[in-house]
């Protein structure tokens, strides 16, 4: 399928109107005072709230665009980077944060990408509680953030670099998000970990954080947001400073004088 200027922009349109719908599923869900739920990993789980969304988006995807095929947080398959090699592919994680959300906590959002073969054609991310709407296309110079262009921060110290990151649910990885926070405590001004990988992407696209950094994610967390963060001028890699595509396993996402001094800093004994 070709992704042309026209096609992408009448895809956005669409996603334009119906993620708000979306969006309004996870604010009833938010508000409710009880929210069922179940676990899905030693420390993960999925509520209700991430289903009806989920639910919403293939019954809106399919019926539109039935030749693309869907993947979701919510719908893992066993050979999941097989779909790395799909020539069109939906990527949505329906509820990113959804332990934040689940403890009341604003920070989460609903990630939507367009992907061709692993690199990002489009990605959309709406956080429902503040009605911010960020996006990116790969024909667009820029990212946007309620239709006003974004830029990473221009922050060169590392000193003074305000650093984003994550503990994955992958417990054996746990070790290296250790490790990396060893090596930087000390140098930098502040460190943050905030729980929703979208969501926070977005912080470091629009200036609100310098460096984001994390040791372990899936397509969902972050296809849409790699690619608004790279457009929003970051230099976005994977942790060992390989070009990154939507099905890399890790990520660093910075402008590019603090890309580099992070990753000497990651590298060095």
């Amino acid at each position: 399928m070709h992704t042309s200027g026209d096609f992408t922009k009448s895809i956005l349109d669409f996603l334009f109107d119906i993620i708000p719908q979306a969006g309004q599923i996870l604010r009833r869900y938010f508000h409710a005072e009880d929210l069922p739920q179940k676990r899905k990993g030693v420390h993960d789980f999925v509520t209700v709230a991430d289903l009806a969304v989920d639910k919403f988006f293939r019954d809106k995807l399919i019926k539109a665009y039935p030749q693309i095929p869907i993947l979701t947080e919510e719908k893992i398959e066993d050979d999941l980077f097989s779909f790395a090699k799909e020539p069109i592919l939906w990527i949505i994680d329906p509820l990113d944060g959804t332990a934040n959300f689940a403890r009341g906590d604003v920070n989460f959002s609903i990630s939507v990408a367009l992907v061709r073969k692993g690199s990002p054609v489009l990605g959309v991310i709406f956080a429902p509680v503040s009605s911010r709407l960020f996006w990116a296309t790969e024909n667009d110079k820029y990212a946007y953030w309620n239709g006003r262009r974004i830029t990473v921060s221009q922050t060169t110290d590392l000193g003074q670099a305000i650093v984003c990151t994550d503990w994955s649910h992958i417990l054996d990885t746990r070790d290296q998000t250790t490790s990396f926070l060893k090596k930087i405590y000390g140098r930098v001004r502040q460190i943050k970990i905030l729980g929703s990988a979208a969501t926070d992407i977005t912080l470091l696209a629009r200036g609100g954080v310098d460096i984001y950094h994390h040791v372990r994610l899936f397509p969902w967390d972050v296809a849409a947001a790699g690619l608004i963060a790279q457009k929003a001028g970051a230099l976005v890699t994977d942790t060992k400073g390989k070009p990154w595509n939507a099905f890399s396993k890790g990520i660093i996402a910075a402008n590019p004088i603090l890309h580099r001094k992070i990753s000497t800093l990651i590298d060095s004994s």
